[in-house]
Formats: structure tokens, sequence, C-alpha cells
């Protein structure tokens, strides 16, 4: 696990936008944004979802939120929150961890070092699916706005078991409507690919096909076969470009 003293300084990381990250719903949108775009995606989908559900669920199974902590996160999402906390004087963070959960205050009294280097310590080593209920207004408000959206992210999207279920409203080539699910039963659909989230960060990096990852039994495909092998290379195009949707893997 990194530790809060070492790494990159802040002034030399490379920063990105909510929707670079993946898979978060800003980067959802996005690339549903793409999909409309695509030409070969008009071709290829020509009459799909027509006077039928023809929307999809990408399953990204097991999440890795559970044994990774807030600075096992990319270094530029945590880097400054750890600057800010060791930079406050004492009196302003004695004021804002007053305010903080009893647990925190408690960990961080059995710390040792200073008030900044404890504090530090106890808010980047957070259990990242213990993260949404250990944020608090104080804390907010000296947080990188990235990484404030990503803990809305964890308690929103992502389900308890570490699952994010994303329904794609998929019409003629086009992606009308994105959203995600707390169950996949939630949203009617045509097509449910579903992986592990390592698996899909393959797919979505060109390292894995995807024929070969269903066909091989690492992705798996449910759905109705004879729309499936009609629209194949519809859903070749689909992956292609999610693939070529700039993403920053967020694990």
């Amino acid at each position: 696990m990194s530790t809060q003293q070492e790494g990159t300084p802040a002034d030399e990381l490379t920063y990105y936008e909510l929707d670079e990250y993946f898979p978060t719903t800003a980067w959802l949108e996005t690339y549903a944004e793409r999909l409309c775009a695509s030409e070969a995606l008009d071709r290829e989908m020509d009459g799909w979802g027509t006077d039928w559900n023809g929307d999809f669920v990408f399953e990204i199974r097991n999440l890795p939120i559970f044994e990774n902590a807030v600075n096992d996160l990319p270094e530029e999402l945590w880097r400054n929150l750890g600057d800010a906390i060791r930079q406050l004087p004492d009196s302003t963070l004695e004021a804002v961890m007053q305010t903080a959960p009893e647990e925190i205050q408690e960990n961080v009294d059995k710390r040792t070092g200073t008030l900044q280097e404890r504090a530090s310590a106890e808010l980047l080593e957070t259990p990242l699916n213990e993260s949404p209920e250990k944020v608090w207004p104080g804390l907010r408000n000296i947080m990188p706005e990235v990484l404030d959206a990503l803990v809305d992210e964890l308690d929103d999207h992502v389900t308890d078991e570490g699952h994010v279920f994303a329904w794609l409203n998929m019409v003629d080539g086009d992606c009308r409507e994105t959203a995600t699910m707390q169950s996949v039963d939630e949203r009617e659909h045509r097509v449910r690919l579903t992986g592990e989230y390592e698996d899909w960060k393959r797919l979505l990096s060109g390292e894995l096909g995807l024929l070969d990852a269903v066909m091989g039994g690492t992705l798996n495909v449910t759905a109705d076969m004879k729309n499936t092998l009609q629209y194949m290379d519809a859903q070749l195009v689909m992956v292609e470009v999610a693939a070529e949707t700039d993403k920053r893997f967020l694990f």
C-alpha cells in the first residue's frame, strides 16, 4: 500500500477530468456520445431496437474496493488531499476534526506524529468501501473536486458487493440514455455482457478481443441469440468505440 509521504509531487502529476475515469457514470456518458457519433455503428446497428427492446447491460464485477484504500487510487486523486491536510494550521485542522465521525477521531488519536500526519494517514488509508460513510462535510471543503465526486460515485453507483451494472438504451445505432443500477433486473435489456473488472480492463485496453473473451468464457453474454448473432459486428464496434474512448482506470 502507498503511504502519503511517498510518490510524485502534486505539481508534477497529470490531472484528469471525472469523465476520463473508468468506470464512472461520467465516463459512461462520454462513451454514449461516442457511440452516437460512430458511423460504423450506424451501419452495423441499423434496425436494432426498433419497436423492440435492444438495451444493453455491462456487468462489471468485483471492483477492488474492499482491498484497496484511498491512496491505492491513481496518485493524482489523493496527492492534493494529503498535501492540503498537512499544510493546515493546527487550529484549522482541529476545527475540521471536531466535526469528523467519532471513529475517525479515535483512530487519529491512536496514531503517532503531528496532527497533520495522523489525520492525513487515517484518511488516505481508509478502505474505499468505507470512504462514503467516513467523508464528512468539513473534509469535503478541502478535498479535490474529482475525488469528492468519486466518493459519491462509490456511494451511489457501485453496489454493496462491489459491482457496477451499466445500462445503455440502444436504438438503431444510437445510445439514447445511460444509467447505473443496483441490480441486474432493475431495467429490461436484450443483451448483458458480464465479466470481472480486471477482464473489462483488458477488453477496453485492446488486450483482449470480444470474440475470444466470450468463446473462452472470460466474459459471459446473456442474450437473445438470434439478435446477438445477427448484430455481432455491431457489438464488436461497440467494444471498439469503448476501447477508443479516453479512459484512466481507477484501479
